[in-house]
């Protein structure tokens, strides 16, 4: 077990020689080789490309996060550990970079999940479609497999109803009933998945409050 510490030890030690530190700010220092590790991190877990700033504003919210959880409620951590040993294996923990961002992430969508779970409501979702410039989606009267037209569902009541109803039984069974005859919202997966991240970004930005003060307390 020494031998292992020691030799992790000098792994870090001559990574940290071949790196730039990047940032050094109140405790907290960030290496280029960091910021490239959790570029890729949120590249191939959200497919957004991030500016250097950016990736590095969310590298100093992650650090503090983890610091004061460390500090403040181990216990906390210790237990998020165990499940994520159990989904990753003991490998993750060798990997701070991997780690911290699971740990962040997990912690977050806590709070997006219960958010969902109890207060989202339909008006939420009418708020997140009205942002949209428009919501042209194509109908259909034999399950998507001809088109009759493009039509705008952004402001459609009886769209946002159904749309909101799917979301809360996790099902994609998406119609709509134009001049007494039913349609088929035709919705492929690139679509969903952009409606999607828009209502999670629209919940983490519900929750900031909330998640702060759990993470930093009342001072915040």
């Amino acid at each position: 077990m020494v031998y292992r510490l020691l030799l992790f030890a000098l792994i870090f030690t001559i990574k940290t020689a071949y790196s730039n530190i990047i940032y050094d700010k109140n405790n907290i220092l960030i290496t280029d080789i960091e910021m490239n590790s959790y570029l890729n991190l949120y590249r191939n877990n959200f497919g957004n490309n991030f500016s250097k700033n950016e990736v590095i504003k969310n590298i100093v919210i992650i650090k503090k996060t983890m610091n004061f959880l460390q500090n403040n409620n181990p216990n906390f951590l210790s237990n998020l550990d165990i499940l994520i040993e159990k989904e990753y294996t003991k490998e993750i923990f060798s990997d701070q970079v991997s780690l911290y961002f699971i740990r962040f992430q997990k912690i977050r969508n806590e709070f997006i999940t219960e958010y969902f779970n109890n207060d989202f409501d339909i008006k939420d979702l009418e708020n997140i479609f009205s942002n949209f410039g428009n919501l042209r989606i194509p109908i259909s009267k034999n399950n998507c497999l001809t088109i009759e037209k493009l039509h705008d569902l952004r402001n459609d009541e009886q769209f946002v109803k159904n749309f909101f109803e799917n979301l809360k039984k996790n099902q994609q069974n998406f119609e709509i009933v134009i001049d007494n005859e039913t349609y088929n919202t035709c919705i492929n997966e690139k679509l969903f998945s952009n409606l999607e991240k828009e209502i999670i970004k629209f919940i983490q930005n519900k929750t900031v409050k909330n998640f702060n003060e759990f993470i930093y307390g009342k001072a915040n």
